[in-house]
């Protein structure tokens, strides 16, 4: 999914690297395991 950097709600740090969120949901499981998402 495209997130617009300017207008979203959710976002977090990992890294060194920003990554935004449609939601809640998406951002808290991010959080939880962002290995999961972004690879080692």
């Amino acid at each position: 999914m495209d997130v617009d950097e300017k207008t979203a709600k959710f976002k977090s740090v990992h890294g060194g690297k920003e990554y935004y969120f449609c939601g809640p949901g998406c951002k808290n499981a991010f959080d939880r395991k962002p290995e999961r998402y972004i690879g080692k």
